[in-house]
């Protein structure tokens, strides 16, 4: 698993924001998540129109390698 890093945590607020933000979908997850709080994935993959299943799962990993969200695995 590749673990991103900001090597320089100097640098702009807004250049490393963007630097995690770098794709389309990012921002939109992130958005409905803030909206929600807590989504399971096929919620959040109903609410998320127009993204493929697969797509989504990588920007919810890159999303969670980066600390910006919690992944909960919940056993029946």
């Amino acid at each position: 698993m590749k673990i991103k890093q900001c090597v320089d945590v100097s640098g702009c607020p807004v250049e490393i924001t963007l630097d995690l933000l770098n794709s389309r979908w990012k921002g939109v997850v992130l958005l409905h998540l803030l909206d929600a709080g807590c989504l399971r994935f096929n919620e959040l993959n109903r609410r998320v129109i127009g993204v493929k299943q697969r797509l989504l799962t990588k920007q919810l990993r890159e999303l969670e390698e980066a600390g910006l969200v919690v992944r909960t695995v919940y056993f029946y």
